[in-house]
């Protein structure tokens, strides 16, 4: 069994103790040829930027000369270092961790993080920066003021030295700020606000020869046009092909990673059928030649198969589904009618396209491509393909697109009045599962359209109608949902399958059929074509060797269910 290294992201501490480790230290060396010295690289939340930052830092820190061998020597970068490996005096920086409630308590959080990286660097280099300069720096009120302070005392005791920053999470903060108070984001982020403040001083650092090279991980370039209007020596690096894979798991990584806890030779291509079901699809340049997995997605999977031999119990960690759980508050970035638009057409599995937006200025309107682009940088859509300068883009992977049907099921509630707390979805999807009893649900859907305005109901069709009934199946991981499923005589409204971790259960294809009131004397024709529908798909071979599956068919007229009924 090999050690998985799920939720570490020591590099030294890794590799020391013997844990599993993808390889991409050779990507050091195309860092250093791309000619460029201050470098953004972003990606989607718990894709490895992390454990990236950690590795730069200890190949890259003078401190860990020595240890250089016992950290790096089986690794592609240890059997040919480059000139600068343990050359430089790091200071790391991380601002994934800050309250930004208030004003007040995001400046402190900032503060304190800055601190907190200095106060590492002079313990690490005290010869660099003394403790007493140290103590008349945390004497200081705004982030700036206390970044110059510290590169002039830096510079004052080592002329000589060369400091590389590295800067972990730049953006989450304000993302969230984006997301809930976009003008106290402006406020501090634009024009004279402290964040801008404090980059300026770096960029002066820069200038005056202390910080020789610098690398900024986050998930947005939604500050990087704030930044840049005064920090306008970065280059990003975010789509080039060349380091396209330098993070995240190609396909044969994943196959190594699964027969390494425990899958067995005969099982290994169905499992990782489900694990590229559920993780893989990123795309970050429509030239590169093959699509990642989320790294963290897929450890996680790893490492709850090698302790029980089994799929865990929910394929997605709930660490991982509460960072990508925010998709709620992108939904309220610009225009809500646009947003939702975007939204129908994903749900509908259709491609967006636009074309994608490099860095964002919140000085001009926020627009359709805008949003697409952000969605896209927070990991929520993936390149499909390109024409440049559009770009067509789509959900990655199964787990993103069940979180899009949950936002959805969310959002639908609330416009139709209903307490999420009060709705049963356990219990409504367990009678689908276990009785073949598909009457709460179809009851909890009449019950939501009952409820929606008159301006909601409008344009209302059948489309809308699956959305509905996929985003209240989607609310509880008991079934595997394929939404248009290809059968040689059309395409199934939505396939049931049993998830991956349950035990047997009963598993469906659903036909949903959708009239207007005014149009009630077509029921008898519609259940009959629903009916018929459902007799052609019945044929084929693959729903033919599902366990205990059943085919039913309902046709709602405006809010009421007109007729259902169990095709055999």
């Amino acid at each position: 069994m090999i050690k998985i290294p799920y939720g570490r992201s020591d590099f030294k501490s890794l590799i020391l103790n013997g844990y599993h480790y993808v390889d991409r230290t050779g990507y050091l060396r195309r860092l250093e040829e791309s000619g460029g010295t201050y470098l953004f690289f972003l990606r989607p939340r718990r894709f490895g930027k992390s454990l990236w930052i950690s590795m730069l830092q200890h190949y890259y820190g003078a401190e860990h000369k020595a240890d250089f061998r016992a950290i790096f020597g089986k690794t592609d970068i240890g059997q040919n270092p480059t000139p600068l490996a343990n050359t430089f005096l790091v200071l790391r920086l991380d601002f994934s961790q800050i309250e930004t409630r208030t004003e007040g308590s995001t400046v402190t959080g900032f503060r304190n993080n800055v601190l907190n990286g200095l106060r590492d660097f002079q313990t690490t280099y005290p010869y660099a920066l003394t403790k007493e300069q140290m103590s008349e720096i945390e004497q200081e009120e705004f982030p700036a003021a206390i970044i110059q302070d510290f590169f002039v005392s830096v510079r004052n005791n080592t002329p000589d030295a060369k400091i590389y920053l590295l800067i972990d999470e730049y953006d989450h903060f304000a993302n969230e700020l984006v997301a809930f108070d976009l003008e106290r984001f402006k406020a501090s982020v634009t024009g004279n606000g402290w964040v801008r403040k404090f980059y300026e001083a770096i960029k002066n650092a820069t200038g005056q020869g202390t910080v020789e090279r610098m690398f900024i991980t986050g998930v947005s370039p939604l500050t990087l046009d704030s930044l840049t209007s005064g920090f306008n020596i970065g280059t990003q690096l975010s789509t080039d092909v060349g380091l396209h894979d330098m993070m995240g798991f190609a396909e044969a990584e994943v196959r190594t990673i699964l027969e390494g806890v425990g899958v067995k030779e005969a099982d290994v291509d169905k499992v990782l059928a489900d694990v590229r079901a559920w993780y893989n699809g990123y795309l970050f340049n429509d030239e590169a030649s093959n699509r990642l997995y989320n790294p963290d997605m897929v450890l996680y999977f790893a490492e709850e198969y090698r302790k029980t031999q089994k799929y865990p119990k929910k394929m997605l960690d709930t660490n991982i589904a509460s960072d990508y759980g925010k998709i709620k508050g992108m939904f309220g970035v610009g225009d809500q009618e646009t947003n939702d638009a975007v939204l129908f057409a994903l749900l509908e599995g259709q491609l967006v396209s636009a074309e994608l937006t490099a860095q964002f200025s919140f000085e001009r309107a926020f627009f359709r491509a805008d949003f697409i682009s952000l969605l896209f940088y927070m990991g929520l859509l993936t390149v499909d393909s390109a024409n440049d300068p559009i770009w067509h883009f789509r959900p990655p992977n199964y787990v993103i697109r069940e979180l899009y049907f949950r936002y959805f099921l969310e959002m639908t509630l609330d416009r139709a009045n209903i307490v999420r707390q009060r709705v049963d979805l356990a219990g409504m999807t367990l009678a689908l599962a276990q009785r073949n009893d598909p009457g709460p649900l179809f009851e909890m859907t009449s019950q939501i359209l009952k409820g929606l305005s008159d301006r909601d109901a409008m344009g209302f069709d059948e489309k809308h109608l699956k959305m509905v009934v996929a985003s209240l199946l989607f609310s509880v991981q008991q079934f595997y949902i394929r939404s248009e499923h290809e059968v040689p005589e059309g395409y199934i409204d939505l396939l049931l399958l049993r998830h991956p971790s349950n035990k047997p259960h009963h598993q469906f294809a659903l036909e949903l059929k959708y009239l207007k009131k005014n149009e009630a004397k077509q029921l008898k024709q519609k259940a009959a074509e629903a009916c018929a529908q459902l007799e052609r798909y019945r044929e084929d071979p693959y729903l033919n060797g599902l366990q205990d599956f059943h085919a039913w068919a309902v046709v709602f007229v405006g809010d009421e269910v007109g007729w259902s009924g169990e095709v055999v």
